[in-house]
């Protein structure tokens, strides 16, 4: 795998999966040192807090799964592997959601500091995204 291949990957664990760099190293098989130089460039400690404590950033969280999905259908047709028009769809449904939490993120009334933990805050922001995109009843 080139750097091109291995560095969104390692950044999606760091900051979406919230390993840390030696799990990543071990799981990709990159030094930590390399993982720790594209961690300081790519300032991939600033977009892992901004996802786990900001109630106002899912659009961002959202483009984030909307790059990862798009490079995965590139690399497959690039591979030669068919791409579903499954794959297509759900990646124009995050699209949507994503552009959706943009307008409602700048039209929202800035609210006070949560007094829920951000652990707390991402649960709760998980399970509004799957009742989103309907993997989950509403409650």
């Amino acid at each position: 795998m080139s750097k091109k291949d291995v560095e969104p990957k390692a950044k999606e664990l760091y900051v979406i999966h919230q390993l840390t760099l030696a799990e990543i190293s071990r799981e990709l098989k990159v030094s930590t040192r390399t993982l720790q130089n594209w961690k300081a460039a790519g300032e991939w400690d600033l977009e892992r807090t901004r996802l786990g404590t900001s109630e106002s950033y899912c659009h961002h969280s959202l483009f984030d799964i909307v790059e990862i999905k798009t490079r995965r259908i590139k690399q497959d047709e690039l591979n030669g592997v068919p791409v579903s028009s499954q794959r297509v769809a759900d990646l124009e449904r995050f699209i949507s959601a994503a552009e959706k939490c943009r307008e409602y993120e700048s039209k929202a009334p800035k609210k006070e500091k949560s007094e829920t933990s951000p652990e707390e805050r991402q649960k709760i922001a998980i399970k509004k995204a799957k009742e989103m995109f309907g993997l989950c009843p509403k409650s």
